[in-house]
């Protein structure tokens, strides 16, 4: 039990190393906090300090994921895995060293789960992609990702026990952290992707 917390605990501190605050700050001498939405994410990365900058948020968030679920999946029984990725996940979205104001934690989502499971991850983020073009809603896209890659996890996937606990939890979190886009949408004045001026 010990051996799992402190893979918990290295599972949150490489889930906080945030890619849109760090390139902010290192490339550009900003916060992406103070800027658009104010989330350290790639969608906020790319609109504020470019498309270069919110690429590599993105790559650097997934990463992370992937990373977590190489070093330590020999490390804990099976069916915790998902567990350390969860707290990745909560690392990426509350870091300790940015006052815990951090991302959405889809991208992270997205790298440990398709390292997990590549097809019904891929799948998933296809659904997401989708939804996103056809709405012209990046946040509708993340949500319809989260949820239809749970299902299929659980479903196709043969996850049980715990792992659904900790897949459920995963799936949450994320709407969680869409409240307020929830919120936006429900009223009709969510940002769609024709609205937002991507800065080069």
């Amino acid at each position: 039990m010990i051996r799992i917390l402190i893979y918990s605990l290295l599972s949150y501190l490489i889930g906080s190393i945030s890619g849109s605050f760090l390139l902010g700050k290192l490339l550009m001498g900003v916060d992406v906090r103070t800027m658009g939405s104010g989330n350290a994410g790639t969608t906020n990365a790319m609109r504020t300090m470019g498309k270069k900058i919110g690429i590599l948020t993105f790559i650097i968030d997934l990463i992370k994921g992937v990373v977590v679920l190489y070093l330590f999946q020999n490390r804990v029984p099976e069916n915790y895995i998902l567990m350390l990725l969860l707290f990745c996940v909560i690392g990426h979205n509350f870091p300790f060293y940015m006052n815990f104001k951090g991302g959405k934690g889809i991208a992270t989502t997205f790298g440990g789960l398709f390292f997990l499971h590549p097809l019904l991850t891929a799948i998933g983020g296809l659904i997401g992609l989708i939804v996103a073009l056809l709405s012209k809603y990046v946040s509708l896209g993340s949500l319809f990702f989260l949820v239809s890659t749970c299902a299929m996890f659980i479903l196709v996937g043969n996850a049980k026990g715990i792992e659904i606990v900790f897949l459920l939890l995963l799936t949450f979190l994320g709407i969680w952290r869409h409240r307020s886009n929830i919120e936006r949408l429900m009223q009709g004045n969510e940002n769609k992707l024709g609205d937002l001026k991507w800065k080069k």
